[in-house]
């Protein structure tokens, strides 16, 4: 039996769109020396961390509690972890500025995806417009809402965070959105409205 996709999740995913092209673009204009300006993906990084925080806030969760619960699953069922390996998750609630959380994807990337960050930068690019497309196409078709909000979801900030890591940019001092979120009438789940 086949589902409707989720209205919200399709309306998030023609906002994503433009992202995950933004930087297809780029890399592909690099691939055959044609101008391509870094902006195209700094401002894709910029864009979709402001998509994905005010999606989750939307529906009622904290973006960075969303993704501090992304890493820890990440890190629990790679082949890399052990005891006494990094935590990204606690790393992540202790995070109080956008620079802090890029040094805490850092160094979770170094523990667990050593595969893509000793990449050149321009493949890592190309792997990370390739996740891009999947969590659009996730977005865009029939999907249950507790694997979009707490797994595809903070899957787009991590990248959106990766992204400008990967540009050379650094993330600025500024707070990160608060972990717990005042309830509010609004704050009602995705799948309702």
């Amino acid at each position: 039996m086949s589902r409707m996709p989720n209205r919200w999740a399709q309306d998030f995913a023609l906002r994503l769109a433009p992202v995950a092209a933004g930087v297809a673009n780029f890399c592909d204009h690099v691939e055959h020396n044609e101008r391509a300006d870094r902006a195209w993906v700094i401002d894709a990084g910029a864009y979709l961390r402001l998509l994905v925080c005010d999606q989750a806030v939307a529906a009622g969760f904290s973006p960075i509690q969303l993704y501090a619960e992304r890493l820890g699953d990440i890190e629990a069922r790679n082949v890399l972890a052990h005891n006494g390996s990094y935590d990204g998750h606690r790393a992540a609630l202790e995070a109080r500025t956008w620079r802090e959380l890029q040094l805490v994807q850092v160094e979770h990337d170094r523990h667990y995806h050593p595969d893509v960050i000793g990449l050149a930068k321009d493949e890592q690019l190309r792997h990370y417009a390739l996740h891009l497309s999947k969590i659009v196409g996730a977005f865009a078709e029939p999907r249950d809402d507790e694997e979009l909000l707490h797994r595809r979801l903070p899957d787009a900030l991590l990248f959106a965070i990766k992204l400008s890591t990967v540009m050379g940019l650094r993330l600025s001092d500024e707070a990160l959105p608060p972990l717990t979120l005042p309830r509010t009438a609004a704050a009602e789940p995705a799948s309702a409205r």
